[in-house]
């Protein structure tokens, strides 16, 4: 008997089961900050539709990101946060657009996630010691995340 269609079947239905519980981000931006108090009701609204889903807010209020594992559309987040009287901006906002995932190469080492923790952790270990014979003045420690052997 052949085993390779079971085990191809197999790793089909595991990468499907593991894709479907990654988050997913979606960013909207809001014409005006929104109010704390409606902030709530933005939370309320949006868990109504996805049970799954955690809202978030910038600093000044005018960005709302949603994070669910559920994938709907950004058209039922939209229509549940302005339910609650929020304004956004057409679209949907990136986190490049937004900033996220810029690191400034002049400041201090930033530790980046890419799925190899041994290349990630040597990358930023390198980088500190760069960065803390070039900057005496400021240096840095061992981050939280790497002490005690993590």
């Amino acid at each position: 008997m052949n085993l390779r269609y079971p085990a191809f079947i197999v790793f089909a239905m595991v990468t499907l089961l593991v894709r479907s519980q990654a988050p997913s981000f979606i960013f909207f931006g809001s014409v005006t900050p929104v109010d704390r108090s409606t902030y709530k009701y933005v939370i309320k609204a949006v868990k109504n539709v996805d049970p799954t889903a955690e809202v978030f807010h910038s600093d000044d209020m005018t960005i709302l990101q949603v994070r669910s594992t559920s994938n709907m559309g950004e058209a039922f987040y939209r229509s549940a946060i302005e339910t609650t009287g929020v304004q956004l901006l057409p679209g949907t906002r990136t986190a490049e657009e937004l900033g996220l995932n810029h690191v400034d190469p002049n400041g201090p080492p930033v530790f980046v996630v890419t799925g190899d923790a041994a290349a990630d952790k040597a990358r930023y270990e390198a980088a500190v010691a760069q960065w803390n014979i070039a900057h005496p003045d400021q240096p840095i420690g061992t981050a939280i995340h790497l002490r005690n052997g993590q």
